[in-house]
């Protein structure tokens, strides 16, 4: 993968989570799901324990997934609640085989590109890429995570500017995982990255590598 189209193939899951956040909040039917399948079934979007799906938040289109999680005491979907401060939790995946060729040798390069002004635009909420800053970009394994602090408007949801973001690909998708923290609750400080990681370990346990035909 070339490193000038390492930023448009990354545009399809921030624009999905844009595109979602800024649409009509569909009406909320029943309890909240723990997990729910998107692209076609492929892949399971799941949160850590206490992590229910907002059905409402969610949305689906041409362009990929955009699935928003939250506490299930606070959905009504389940007994169990987050350790510790609940946060708000995100999934973008995007469809088909997005996630072709891209691998660890690949997030120097997707690093030089968040850092720059069309990557911060892109991750801007507002589109403002003076409004983002990279704080911290660090690879572990196949997952980079990025540590970024967004000062635009933070749409329905008041969230803290500072947030995680962690890039991987699961059954040939990339798949982008986010932990926000809600203004008026935030989370403890270091609190923020284990939790993303958690997210993590959750859907790699719910999207196995499938065996060859």
């Amino acid at each position: 993968m070339r490193t000038g189209g390492v930023g448009v193939a990354l545009l399809a899951p921030v624009l999905a989570l844009a595109l979602a956040a800024a649409a009509p909040a569909a009406a909320q039917q029943g309890s909240a799901p723990l997990r729910v399948t998107v692209d076609g079934r492929a892949v399971v979007v799941t949160g850590p324990s206490g992590y229910c799906v907002d059905r409402a938040g969610s949305a689906e289109g041409p362009a990929g997934a955009f699935v928003l999680l939250g506490s299930c005491a606070a959905l009504g979907g389940g007994r169990a609640r987050p350790e510790g401060t609940p946060a708000v939790l995100t999934a973008s995946v995007t469809p088909g085989g997005s996630g072709a060729g891209l691998d660890a040798t690949q997030f120097p390069a997707l690093a030089r590109h968040f850092a720059s002004e069309a990557g911060r635009a892109a991750l801007s909420r507002s589109g403002d890429a003076d409004s983002v800053t990279l704080a911290e970009a660090l690879s572990v394994g196949d997952v980079l995570y990025l540590r970024l602090v967004d000062r635009s408007a933070g749409g329905a949801q008041r969230v803290e500017p500072e947030y995680w973001r962690a890039i991987l690909v699961l059954r040939g998708r990339m798949v982008t995982l986010s932990v926000l923290s809600h203004a008026d609750r935030p989370l403890p400080p270091g609190a923020a990255r284990p939790l993303l990681e958690a997210f993590v370990a959750r859907m790699r346990a719910a999207n196995p590598i499938r065996a060859a035909n």
